[in-house]
């Protein structure tokens, strides 16, 4: 399971925190912090009066301490991040002043990015830096035309822990999404978490080792942010300092009270807190904590210090929980960072060749799409050329049987024509057999039968002179025979005839 480290180096003091998240559980694994390679590894080369403020914020400049440049010990990161696996650690780290400078926009029209880094570019150039570039400004839109410009002064210290912790794994690079503005974070967190009466001002405190930031909220928007001040716990009369700067902002930002006071980082200690309440008793005060997280890992003593951690905690928070409401991923990371966790390093021809083969991969894609739509048209031709074959199939099945039952209709026509014909020459052969009187001649018909080649007729008579008679009044006739035989101790003769087919008709009849 993933785990995020959140990282804010606080001047000669480093913050991490380290959280994880299992569904909808939120758990603090780790606070802890380390006076490692922070701000007293650097020259802040600015005049300040005596009261320990800055005179020029604009002329200071960061140089490495060159006396602090010998062998330093092993980074107290990297042991502490040694009992995880370096692989499902995740890096977000948050920087402030000096590392980044801020500068408050109001009632800005909506413009695209082009146009609003041009205008931040003029403001820039207006206020501080007379060699701004615009490669360096990013920008946070809290609604309403606020926008809050973040110019980055290239150095992160931070990073230079991150590279002891990728040497010490031995792996190339770490995973950081993103490094992002503490301050911004912070006003958001606020301004989300708290319902802030309008009207009304709020300050939001957050003391550190070496330096303190004062943002002055108003009406859900952010009114005022104080430029860098060197005023921390360490600073020798912190106390009246601290309340001092606040006046002399409230004065600068027309402030004429203020309802609330939000503090955080090293505000733990009674000390500090009474300060504030005695030089604010009409002011609420509130340390932000963080609720409903799971701190079963973390001490008694741990958890009373979360406040100390709030820079730490709050990009992890932004990176975890991300909402429709959530303050826009703010990308500090310096170019050549990204670069250095790209999988694929290109360079201008590199591009080119991935536009190209970007180009033939849509071009290839729509012909494959086109002769896709097109193999699909001729299947369905296909289909319906062979549903028609089949509707044919069917309807010359269906003639074929039409055919059959027309030829077999046919022949039982011819069959029953034949019939009805044969059945007239019977009726004739019957009446001409009836008009000779056969009884009164002593003539019997004993037997009648068709025949392919005749009709046959026997019978018996008592005279035999008769039956040549009767042989010659059925016409077109032969008498066979004639054959006498006594039955009963009386003659008798018998006689068989046969009649002319093609007179009657009954030529291929007989079974």
């Amino acid at each position: 399971m993933k785990k995020i480290v959140g990282i804010f180096v606080d001047g000669p003091e480093t913050k991490v925190a380290i959280l994880e998240k299992s569904g909808a559980k939120l758990s603090i694994l780790e606070l802890f912090s380390f006076g490692g390679a922070g701000l007293r590894d650097f020259e802040f080369k600015a005049e300040t009066n005596e009261e320990g403020f800055v005179v020029d914020d604009s002329a200071i400049l960061l140089t490495e301490d060159e006396s602090k440049l010998e062998d330093k010990s092993e980074n107290p990161l990297v042991g502490s991040l040694s009992r995880y696996r370096i692989k499902d650690l995740v890096f977000i780290p948050s920087v402030s002043e000096p590392h980044v400078s801020y500068h408050l926009l109001s009632n800005v029209e909506k413009l695209n990015a082009k146009n609003l880094k041009k205008l931040m570019l003029e403001k820039w150039l207006e206020s501080q830096k007379s060699s701004a570039s615009v490669e360096n400004i990013n920008s946070v839109d809290f609604g309403d035309g606020n926008i809050l410009s973040i110019y980055t002064n290239e150095y992160f210290p931070v990073l230079k822990h991150l590279d002891d912790i990728a040497a010490s794994f031995n792996v190339k690079n770490l995973k950081i999404p993103y490094i992002t503005s503490a301050d911004a974070l912070l006003a958001d967190h606020v301004l989300k978490k708290y319902h802030l009466e309008k009207g009304k001002t709020y300050l939001i405190a957050y003391v550190g080792v070496e330096s303190s930031r004062l943002i002055f909220i108003q009406d859900n928007k952010i009114k005022h942010m104080s430029d860098y001040l060197s005023v921390g716990i360490q600073t020798h009369g912190f106390h009246d300092t601290i309340i001092s700067k606040i006046s002399l902002e409230m004065d600068m930002a027309q402030i004429a009270e203020l309802h609330k006071i939000f503090l955080c980082g090293e505000v733990i200690e009674s000390t500090i807190q009474l300060t504030f309440y005695g030089s604010f008793p009409l002011s609420d005060i509130e340390i932000l904590q963080f609720n409903g997280w799971d701190l079963t890992r973390l001490s008694e003593e741990k958890r009373t210090q979360i406040p100390v951690y709030t820079l730490a905690i709050l990009p992890v928070l932004n990176y975890l929980k991300p909402d429709t409401k959530a303050l826009p991923k703010i990308n500090l990371l310096p170019e050549s960072v990204r670069e250095s966790q790209r999988v694929f390093k290109l360079g201008t021809l590199g591009y080119a060749l991935l536009a190209l083969i970007f180009l033939m991969v849509v071009f290839f894609t729509q012909r494959f799409v086109g002769n896709n739509k097109e193999i699909a048209n001729v299947q369905s031709q296909i289909d319906n050329k062979q549903l028609v074959i089949t509707e044919n199939a069917e309807m010359v099945s269906r003639v074929e049987q039409l055919q059959w039952r027309i030829e077999s209709g046919l022949q039982i026509q011819q069959t029953l024509d034949t019939l009805v014909q044969g059945a007239e020459m019977w009726t004739n052969i019957l009446k001409k057999i009836q008009e000779f009187h056969p009884e009164s001649k002593k003539i019997w018909i004993t037997n009648i039968a068709a025949t392919d080649g005749s009709v046959n007729i026997q019978g018996v008579g008592i005279n035999r002179h008769i039956i040549p008679d009767f042989s010659d009044y059925l016409e077109n006739s032969i008498l066979k025979n004639i054959i006498s035989q006594e039955i009963r101790e009386r003659g008798v003769n018998k006689f068989e005839i046969n009649m002319n087919p093609d007179k009657y008709g009954y030529r291929g009849l007989a079974p």
